[in-house]
């Protein structure tokens, strides 16, 4: 059975795949989940939903999350945190966890994708 740590190595973070779901979830434009200030609060929560998914579904370490979205690893460690803490209530933690398979699920199809194409004749 694969640890952790090998899962993460078979199935690597995929950039740019948490911030297109946290934006198209939370409504806002993708690109301001990258720009380096905070924004508003409405920007500010759907940065660390991407961070969380990073995290937690892509199986990305924080340092690894702080990288990339180029802050420091404590506010990473926050960001988890208050997406946690909204998990509390069941329908933020009913969505929680389907955007959480959603995307680990596009993460696989496109690996598969990619495999596919390494695979294949040129």
């Amino acid at each position: 059975m694969p640890n952790a740590f090998s899962k993460r190595k078979l199935f690597p973070p995929i950039p740019g795949l948490s911030i297109a779901a946290a934006a198209a979830a939370s409504g806002v434009p993708a690109a301001s989940l990258a720009a380096p200030d905070r924004g508003r609060a409405r920007i500010a929560r759907a940065r660390q939903y991407a961070v969380y998914l990073h995290h937690v579904a892509l199986g990305a370490s924080l340092s690894a999350c702080a990288r990339q979205f180029r802050r420091d690893r404590a506010t990473m460690r926050h960001a988890c945190a208050v997406i946690e803490n909204l998990r509390d209530a069941p329908r933020f933690d009913v969505a929680a966890a389907r955007m959480e398979r959603a995307v680990a699920a596009q993460r696989d199809m496109v690996l598969a994708l990619l495999a596919d194409c390494e695979g294949a004749p040129q």
